[in-house]
């Protein structure tokens, strides 16, 4: 997951944004300006504890329906590109235990948030519901009218963006039906009246994003200004590189911790 909604307006305020403001928002959070902007006001994510030379996570429960990097056909050129740019980040940023790389497993892009945390845990583990909930899941996506596609969505990633605790790789669209095919989606998705009841909402629009790393130590005013060198210095190469995140599927996964999404054989899938 990327990083935790404070988002607290009524759901009927939240709505996706247009194809034009989509990708003209992603390509200002990934410009030089906003990056360096944005390294001024970074904060520890408080996910993952550095302990002794180990990382540890902290708890943070909660179900969201996810397209996997590996789990989607043709990804292989951009799992290995951003290996490389988490070892660029390894190697530059500095201090090494002030940011957390996710393991290239948990490597996704969220598709619909439903409950993390303090609400999972009220509608969903305390209200008993958990072994349920995938049944209520799957309803959901049946009454989403399927789009015949044999073509997978084709998201591009524009380049690194710093989003308060967090780094991560932001996709535009040059194909304005591949980004409507997601947003249909989530408009089904969140119109599902089953879990409207259990507070299943939109909380924020879609972010096309694969999170890299988490910052998780106060940094001081030089290494928030390197970390935005750093992060302009890559964007440069990016800016000229055909990266694409190709997504056919996605699904239900549980997570305990936000580096380790799990799929269970009950599950469902949708195609998108």
């Amino acid at each position: 997951m990327s990083y935790k909604s404070t988002v607290m307006e009524p759901a009927t305020s939240i709505c996706d944004l247009s194809f034009e403001a989509y990708n003209k928002r992603q390509l200002y959070e990934v410009s030089a300006e906003r990056n360096r902007e944005r390294a001024l006001n970074t904060k520890p994510a408080g996910n993952f504890v550095y302990n002794n030379n180990l990382w540890e996570p902290n708890e943070y429960e909660g179900f969201a329906v996810v397209s996997m990097l590996n789990e989607n056909p043709d990804n292989e050129v951009l799992a290995n590109r951003l290996a490389e740019i988490q070892k660029e980040l390894q190697y530059n940023l500095q201090p090494t235990y002030a940011f957390y790389q996710l393991p290239a497993e948990s490597f996704h892009q969220t598709v619909a948030n439903t409950l993390s945390d303090d609400r999972f845990k009220q509608h969903i583990l305390e209200a008993g519901l958990e072994k349920t909930y995938p049944s209520m899941i799957d309803d959901a996506f049946e009454n989403i009218p399927q789009i015949e596609k044999e073509e997978p969505i084709r998201m591009k990633m524009a380049g690194l963006s710093i989003f308060g605790t967090a780094i991560g790789i932001l996709g535009i669209f040059e194909n304005e039906d591949d980004y409507n095919r997601i947003t249909h989606f989530r408009s089904g998705f969140y119109s599902d009246h089953q879990l409207s009841q259990l507070d299943v909402k939109m909380t924020r629009p879609f972010i096309g994003h694969i999170t890299l790393a988490y910052i998780e130590h106060i940094l001081n005013k030089n290494q928030k200004d390197h970390l935005a060198v750093v992060i302009n210095e890559i964007n440069e190469s990016l800016k000229f590189e055909e990266n694409y995140f190709n997504i056919s599927v996605t699904g239900l996964r549980r997570y305990h911790h936000l580096a380790h999404f799990i799929k269970q054989d009950n599950f469902p899938a949708h195609l998108l």
